[in-house]
């Protein structure tokens, strides 16, 4: 389970974030990079208690080096034969050099086949928007400044299938609360570390738990990286990273960023 949201601080300055939910209490990203992506591995199996049978697949969060940021968050692995959704936002950054660009690739994805369903969230210098994606089906919000989704449908119908009937609803209203009144970056982090909901909240601690949290950041076309391991609401700082991407990219460049990347598997 996650929550996920974009938001424009200024013209030339917009970020997007995910707090990762996962089955478990712990656990260790593995990164894709390139000299024109740089994103974490999704994986199908975040609902297993047991990590000896992770399944790798796609990317649940990244940037590509036209400036697009993207990044997924699960409603259901319905229908049974769909494929999962971490593809469609690895196609997003692979294929688009802009929103727009991006939501094409992901709807004639569906097309030739079916996903499970799940919601995408993108961001660029002009405009944001969030793909829900249905099987074959992909219904589309855009907003220009701000957008938030959690763990279940908002333009699709209401499913009582949906893995996540506890939470997701509350969630999404104190992340649609809290985005309204945030003027920077700091106000992110305080949202991922937030518990609106007595102990527990966008901070995870119900029968999923936080364990990564990230915010992807451009300001003047620079990208920055900002990850936290374990739940956000934890002792200890964001690493701000710069990921090594277009020209910036280099072998060593590379290195030096899965290095200092919080992961052990990075």
């Amino acid at each position: 389970m996650c929550t996920i949201g974009t938001l424009r601080l200024g013209g030339d300055e917009y970020l997007l974030f995910k707090n990762k939910d996962f089955g478990r209490k712990s656990f260790e990203d593995q990164i894709v990079l390139s000299s024109d992506v740089v994103g974490i591995r999704g994986v199908s199996t975040w609902a297993n208690v047991d990590s000896s049978q992770d399944q790798f697949s796609g990317i649940s969060i990244g940037a590509n080096r036209h400036g697009l940021f993207c990044c997924d968050a699960n409603v259901r692995e319905d229908p049974v034969t769909g494929w999962n959704y971490d593809l469609l936002t690895e196609i997003a950054l692979n294929e688009g050099t802009d929103v727009e660009s991006a939501i094409n690739a992901v709807d004639k994805a569906v097309g030739r086949h079916p996903y499970w369903c799940s919601n995408l969230m993108l961001i660029d210098s002009a405009t944001s928007a969030a793909i829900e994606v249905h099987g074959n089906e992909i219904a589309v919000e855009r907003h220009p400044d701000c957008l938030t989704r959690t763990n279940h449908h908002l333009l699709f119908n209401v499913s009582q299938l949906d893995e996540d009937a506890i939470t997701s609803q509350t969630r999404l209203s104190f992340s649609q609360k809290r985005l309204a009144n945030i003027s920077g970056v700091k106000d992110i982090y305080a949202l991922q570390a937030s518990h609106d909901n007595g102990w527990t909240g966008i901070c995870n601690h119900e029968i999923h738990q936080t364990v990564y949290s990230y915010v992807l950041h451009c300001r003047n076309g620079e990208i920055s990286f900002m990850v936290k391991q374990g739940r956000p609401c934890d002792r200890g700082v964001y690493r701000d990273l710069t990921p090594p991407i277009g020209g910036e990219w280099s072998p060593e460049a590379e290195v030096l960023f899965r290095s200092s990347y919080p992961s052990t598997a990075a």
